[in-house]
C-alpha cells in the first residue's frame, strides 16, 4: 500500500483524491508567502516606518479648507433627430455631452479666465494662500495653481456638478469655488450667443457715437439760431402724423398773419368806399335806375373777375362788397347820413395804412433772414439725418434684444461660502495611504528578495523552469549519523525514500535497464547518501540490489561505509589490475556492495574503457536493480559517460542551496543523446520550518507511515 506521499510524487497514475500542486499562480503565491515569513522582521519594520511617514506628513501638513460651488447643467437637443443622431443612443449622446462638459470644466483655458476676471495677481489673500513670489505671477504660472487647486465632482445620477476649491485659506477657496462657476457659465454663454452679443456691442457703440454727433449737431442749430435771433415755430403735423418738410419761423408766422390782416382791411375800405358812393348818388333822378344799372355791370364784372382771378382774389371781394352796398342802397333809398359813411371809410382806410405799414416792417425782417437760412438749413438738415440714423439704430437695437437673445442652458444653483472647519489633512486617510504603501513596499520587496534569489527554494521551480519530474522531497536528517537514521525502519529518513522509491519505480518504463544512477550538480548535495538509501529502500521489498561506488575521485560512499583506499575495488578492476570484482556484502543493510578502490589519476579515462560497460551487464543479469553513486556533472566528464550506461538518472538537488543556474547547467551538459533523467530528488529539506513548500500542505503532504504496510 502507497503512502499519501508516494501518490503524490508519482505524478503518473496518481490516484483520484491527492492534491496536486500544478497551478502555477498558486505555487507562486505560495511561494512568496513563505518568502514573506523569511522577511516578517524586515516587512513589520517597512510598515512601522510608513505608519510613522504618514504620522509625520500628516502632523506637518497646512491645515486646507473645501468650499464647494454647485452648478446645474441642462444638455440642449439641437431639435429633431438627423439619419446621423439616430444611431446613436440617447445615453451615448447624454454621456458624451457630459464628458465634455467635465473636460471642459477642469480646462486650462477656464484656469485663465479665473486668474484674468479676478485679478488674482494683485489680490494679497491669494498670493498669502499660495505663497506667490514675485516672479511667478504670470499668468501661466497663476493658471496652474488656480487649477490645481479645483476639483470637479458630478453629483451621481442629477445634471448637478460641485465645483471643490481646496485652499489654505477659507475665504480664498470661497473666492476661487464662485469665480470658476461663474466663468464657466459666462464662456458658455458666451459660446451659445457670442455673435448676438457681439452685435449687440457693436450696436451700443455706434449709438453711443450717434447720440453725441447727435447732440453736437443740435447744439450747434440752437446756438447759430439764437445767436440770429430764429425762433422756430412746431411745425404742424399733417393728417399721416408726419412733420412737414419745413419748420416755421417767428418772422413767417408773423409775416402770415399781417397778409391775412391787410387783405380785410382793404375790403373793408372798399366795401366803405362803396357805400360812400352809393349814397352821394342816390340824390340823382335816375339815382335807382343808376344803382340798378351800376349794380349789373357790377355783376358782370364780377363774374369775369371770379373765372379769372379766383374767388379770393381782393378785386373779387371788392366788387361783392360793392354789389352788396348798391343792394343795400337800393333797398333803403335813404341809407345812413353821408357823414357816417364818410366816418366809416376813413376808419377803414386809416386801418389799411397801419395793416400795410407793419406788414412792409415784417416782409422787410422776413427777407433779411432769408440770407442766414442757408446756413440754418444745412445746420438743420445735418440735425435730421444723424437723428434718423440714430432712430434706426435704436430701432435695430431693440428688435435684436427681442428677437435674438435667449437664456443660458447652465445655472448656478448654490454658491460658496468660506468653510468654517479645515478638510484636512486626514489622519485616517493618510494611515490609510501608509498601509496601502507599505503594502506595495512590502509586496516588492518579497517579489525582489525572491526574484534575486536564484537557489532553489520551491517544488515549483523544478517543474517550471527545470522541465523535470519531482520523484521526492528528502527531509534534513535529525541526526549527525545518517547511516544510522536510515537503520530505524520508522524514521522520517526512510519514509521519505520508501515514497522515492516508488516514484522512481513508476516512472522508469518497463523496458527500460535496470540500472539507476545517482549525481548532482556539486558535491555534498545528498546523492551519495540517497543512492545508499535508495538501495536500502529496493531490498526491503525484495528486491537484489547492488550498489557500486563510481565517484572514484572522492569515495564518499566507501568511505560512509568504513572503506578506506586501500580496499581493493572499481578503480582496480576498470584499471584491469584485478580480474574479479570485489563485491561485499553489507549485513546491516542487506545490499551489496563494490567500493571505489583507489584513487586513481583519471578516473574519466578508466571508465571510457569499455570495462564498466561489461560489468554493468553481467551485474544486470545477477541482480534486479544496479545503484551507482556516480560524480557530480559541473566539471567532470564522468556522468555523462555513466549515464549512457545507466538505464535512468535520478538528479539530487539540495533544498535552499544550489543554484538554479547551476542545476540549468548542469542537466544542459547531462541531457545528451542516450542519456534517460527520470527526474529530480530533492534533499536537506527542513521539515521542522518547510516553508518553501517541499513538504507538508505546501508540498508532498508527508505522513512517514511504512511504506510496506
Amino acid at each position: 500500500m502507497q503512502s499519501p506521499n508516494d501518490m503524490s510524487v508519482a505524478q503518473a497514475g496518481a490516484p483520484t483524491g491527492v492534491r496536486q500542486m500544478d497551478d502555477a499562480l498558486e505555487l507562486l503565491l505560495q511561494r512568496l508567502w513563505q518568502r514573506a515569513r523569511d522577511l516578517k522582521y524586515v516587512l513589520l519594520f517597512v510598515v512601522a516606518a510608513t505608519i510613522l511617514l504618514g504620522l509625520a506628513v500628516t502632523l506637518l501638513q497646512t491645515p486646507a479648507y473645501e468650499a464647494s460651488s454647485r452648478i446645474e447643467i441642462s444638455r440642449i437637443d439641437s431639435g429633431a433627430p438627423d439619419s446621423e443622431d439616430l444611431r446613436f443612443d440617447m445615453q451615448v449622446r447624454d454621456r458624451q455631452y457630459y464628458e465634455t462638459q467635465y473636460e471642459l470644466l477642469q480646462s486650462r483655458f477656464l484656469a485663465e479666465r479665473v486668474v484674468e476676471a479676478e485679478n488674482l495677481a494683485q489680490d494679497p489673500a491669494f498670493r498669502e494662500a499660495f505663497d506667490v513670489e514675485e516672479s511667478d505671477l504670470s499668468p501661466s504660472a497663476l493658471a496652474s495653481r488656480v487649477s490645481s487647486a479645483i476639483t470637479i465632482v458630478p453629483v451621481e445620477n442629477s445634471q448637478l456638478v460641485d465645483i471643490v476649491a481646496t485652499t489654505p485659506d477659507p475665504d480664498v477657496s470661497a473666492l476661487l469655488a464662485n469665480a470658476w462657476a461663474e466663468q464657466f457659465l459666462s464662456a458658455n454663454y458666451d459660446k451659445r450667443f457670442g455673435d448676438t452679443q457681439l452685435a449687440r456691442e457693436r450696436l451700443e457703440s455706434q449709438l453711443a457715437e450717434l447720440r453725441v454727433a447727435l447732440e453736437e449737431s443740435e447744439a450747434e442749430l440752437a446756438s447759430y439760431a439764437n445767436e440770429n435771433e430764429i425762433v422756430v415755430l412746431n411745425s404742424p403735423a399733417t393728417e399721416t402724423g408726419q412733420a412737414q418738410a419745413g419748420q416755421e419761423t417767428l418772422s413767417t408766422s408773423q409775416l402770415s398773419a399781417l397778409n391775412q390782416a391787410l387783405i380785410a382791411a382793404s375790403l373793408r375800405r372798399i366795401e366803405a368806399r362803396s357805400a360812400l358812393d352809393a349814397e352821394r348818388n342816390a340824390s340823382d333822378i335816375d339815382g335807382a335806375s343808376a344803382l340798378r344799372s351800376r349794380r349789373a355791370e357790377a355783376e358782370a364784372q364780377l363774374a369775369n373777375l371770379r373765372t379769372t382771378l379766383g374767388p379770393s382774389n381782393p378785386r373779387v371781394l371788392a366788387l361783392e362788397a360793392e354789389i352788396e352796398s348798391l343792394d343795400r342802397s337800393i333797398n333803403t333809398e335813404g341809407g345812413v347820413m353821408s357823414s357816417a359813411r364818410q366816418a366809416a371809410y376813413e376808419s377803414a382806410l386809416a386801418e389799411e395804412s397801419e395793416l400795410r405799414e407793419r406788414f412792409n416792417t415784417a416782409r422787410a425782417r422776413y427777407l433779411a433772414e432769408q440770407n442766414l437760412g442757408t446756413e440754418y438749413g444745412i445746420l438743420r438738415r445735418e440735425v435730421d439725418t444723424n437723428r434718423e440714423l440714430y432712430d434706426a439704430l435704436l430701432q435695430r437695437y431693440t428688435e435684436l434684444g427681442v428677437g435674438e437673445a435667449g437664456s443660458n442652458n447652465m445655472t448656478l444653483i448654490e454658491r460658496a461660502s468660506p468653510p468654517s472647519e479645515p478638510s484636512g489633512p486626514s489622519l485616517t486617510r493618510n494611515l490609510l495611504i501608509a498601509l496601502i504603501v507599505a503594502a506595495l513596499l512590502s509586496l516588492a520587496i518579497v517579489y525582489l528578495a525572491d526574484f534575486f534569489d536564484r537557489s532553489l527554494r520551491h517544488i515549483s521551480q523544478i517543474r517550471q523552469q527545470l522541465g523535470l519530474q519531482v520523484l521526492g522531497a528528502i527531509p534534513e536528517a535529525q541526526s549527525d549519523n545518517m547511516v544510522e537514521e536510515l537503520l530505524d525502519p520508522k524514521s522520517e529518513l526512510t519514509e521519505a525514500y520508501g515514497s522515492t522509491r516508488t516514484s522512481l519505480l513508476s516512472a522508469m518504463p518497463d523496458d527500460a535497464r535496470r540500472i539507476v544512477m545517482f549525481t548532482s550538480t556539486r558535491p555534498a548535495e545528498g546523492k551519495t547518501i540517497s543512492s545508499l538509501a535508495l538501495a536500502r529502500s529496493l531490498q526491503r521489498v525484495g528486491k537484489k540490489v547492488v550498489l557500486l561506488d563510481l565517484d572514484m575521485r572522492r569515495a564518499g560512499l566507501s568511505r560512509l561505509l568504513g572503506f578506506n583506499a586501500r580496499v581493493n575495488g572499481l578503480s582496480e578492476l576498470l584499471a584491469g589490475s584485478m580480474t574479479e570484482p570485489n563485491i561485499v556484502t553489507l549485513e546491516d543493510h542487506g545490499v551489496d556492495f563494490m567500493p571505489s578502490g583507489s584513487i586513481p589519476s583519471d578516473s574519466g579515462d578508466l571508465i571510457a574503457r569499455g570495462g564498466l560497460k561489461r560489468l554493468l551487464a553481467d551485474l544486470e543479469e545477477a541482480y534486479d536493480y544496479v545503484i551507482i553513486d556516480s560524480p557530480p556533472v559541473l566539471g567532470l566528464a564522468d556522468a555523462v559517460e555513466i549515464g549512457h550506461l545507466a538505464g535512468g538518472v535520478v538528479f539530487a538537488m539540495q533544498a535552499n542551496e544550489t543554484s538554479v543556474y547551476a542545476i540549468r547547467n548542469a542537466l544542459a551538459r547531462l541531457r545528451q543523446p542516450g542519456v534517460n533523467i527520470i527526474g529530480a530528488l530533492v534533499t536537506k529539506v527542513d521539515q521542522r520550518n518547510d516553508e518553501y513548500g517541499y513538504g507538508g500542505e505546501y508540498g508532498y503532504g508527508y505522513t512517514y507511515q511504512s511504506s510496506e504496510a
